[in-house]
């Protein structure tokens, strides 16, 4: 599949490390700020104000000192984050212990490019593969579609595999991300060999840029022990049912196997089924992949025709506090419901202690704002019964020319009532003229009748399948 720029030649930590120089000044800084991270995850007490603005000046400085002078992206040096999935990833991810995360780190240079791929987990369901790119122009119009890989599978395998990206441009001229590929099939190999791609370029939409492509054959083994259980619960509500089959469980994630099943209908899109997972006490379980993941075909049955939809979901993995899991799912009317938002805006100096009115999907409070030159860490409280629906946080910053900037969540605390305290971190924004913007919308139609509970019993001590 062409030529690889540095075949063989893989780059090592410690290689990474002796580009890398700081004083004892850098070194007992970030030695505070890591242990008092062990201590608390809470970056917003009253008594480490003090300690927040040097967080992020030890962290802009970091970032401009290593990334200036570093061609290998070292994201690792930087304080809080070890790895890219520590920075960007779920719990799934972001607490893989050694034994969970694969190191499969290898980089390629082309046209002032710099792509270096770090660390990879997979369980049989789920894979994911960081990477981290640098540019010595500045990147434009960085999407998702700019990386994929291909894994040289057969038959049922090939079929069935879900991919998803997340990436942040913390700057100009760096994206770092990660992307997630979901096996549908219940057999998947203990060993794959992955083409991981990259289409180079500084700006993807340009038809006046070169494109090239970066292409790592990277050698996946299983870094995790899924085990699969046998559910076959059934929920029945007039003419449409939910059922689940199976659930896969692991260190990094937790994947359900589920049908609904409705009467046949020209337009399905109208009502595009979503399912969320929530634990005994309505606390919400991420939901690891966006966008959609149903499979769709039409049955006959008992001289009737039907609309199947099958889907293997991906969340994250269960902690030992979950007694029981519900399972709910929605019906999203996105041309209805589209016509009934209100865009709103406040001041981001304004915003702070404000109740910010969602419409019919709560309200969000920010509670606490902490800038620091490019950066800011915002903490707010969010009351919602859809809270997170489909993955989207409720804030989002708005600069004077309109652009967006979507933070990245470093905490989410469960206070029971629908009421969560998020910490998001915002990277690269504008020195002044921002504002928080929010939506009021209407609230997703919640099926209740199809709502399927399952105890922890039967996740680890039912009827487990190969």
């Amino acid at each position: 599949m062409g030529e690889f720029l540095n075949k063989g030649k893989k780059v090592l930590n410690s290689e990474l490390f002796k580009e890398v120089t700081f004083n004892a000044d850098d070194r007992r800084k970030v030695y505070i700020l890591l242990e008092e991270k062990k201590r608390s995850r809470n970056f917003f007490r009253k008594g480490k104000r003090i300690l927040i603005p040097v967080c992020f000046t030890v962290l802009l400085l970091l970032t401009t000192n290593l990334f200036s002078s570093n061609p290998v992206l070292a994201l690792s040096k930087i304080p809080f984050f070890e790895t890219i999935f520590q920075f960007l990833g779920d719990s799934g991810l972001n607490g893989t212990s050694s034994e969970e995360n694969q190191s499969v780190q290898q980089q390629q240079t082309e046209n002032g490019i710099n792509m270096e791929i770090q660390e990879a987990v997979y369980d049989g369901k789920r894979l994911s593969i960081s990477y981290a790119i640098k540019s010595e122009k500045p990147i434009k119009n960085f999407t998702s579609s700019m990386v994929n890989a291909y894994i040289p599978l057969t038959g049922l395998q090939k079929e069935y595999v879900i991919s998803n990206d997340h990436f942040e441009q913390v700057s100009d001229y760096e994206v770092f991300g990660y992307s997630t590929f979901t096996y549908a099939t219940s057999e998947m190999p203990e060993e794959i060999n992955v083409d991981f791609l990259y289409r180079g370029t500084t700006d993807f939409l340009s038809p006046k840029q070169k494109q090239f492509k970066f292409i790592f054959d990277i050698p996946i083994k299983k870094t995790s022990k899924m085990d699969t259980i046998a559910i076959n619960k059934k929920q029945i509500f007039g003419e449409e049912e939910l059922i689940l089959n199976k659930i896969s469980v692991s260190p990094i994630s937790t994947a359900l196997n589920i049908e609904y099943k409705v009467p046949y209908r020209n337009n399905q899109e109208v009502e595009a089924p979503s399912i969320r997972l929530l634990d005994q006490d309505g606390r919400l379980i991420k939901n690891v992949t966006n966008g959609s993941e149903w499979t769709i075909k039409e049955i006959k049955q008992e001289n009737k025709w039907y609309t199947l939809r099958e889907a293997n979901l991906l969340f994250e993995p269960l902690d030992k506090e979950i007694k029981e899991l519900k399972i709910q799912l929605f019906k999203n009317k996105n041309i209805e419901d589209s016509v009934h938002t209100r865009i709103k805006s406040i001041g981001l100096n304004e915003a702070e202690n404000q109740i910010l009115g969602l419409g019919e999907r709560g309200t969000m409070k920010i509670s606490d704002i902490e800038q620091e030159g490019k950066s800011a860490i915002i903490r707010y409280e969010y009351n919602s019964k859809f809270a997170f629906y489909q993955n989207f946080s409720p804030l989002v910053l708005k600069d004077a020319n309109g652009n967006w900037y979507h933070g990245i969540e470093k905490d989410r605390k469960y206070l029971g009532n629908d009421t969560y305290i998020v910490e998001e971190m915002f990277l690269d924004l504008p020195k002044d003229k921002l504002a928080v913007r929010y939506l009021q919308e209407k609230a997703p139609e919640l099926i209740e009748e199809l709502e399927i509970v399952v105890s922890s019993d039967q996740i680890y001590n039912g009827d487990k399948t190969e």
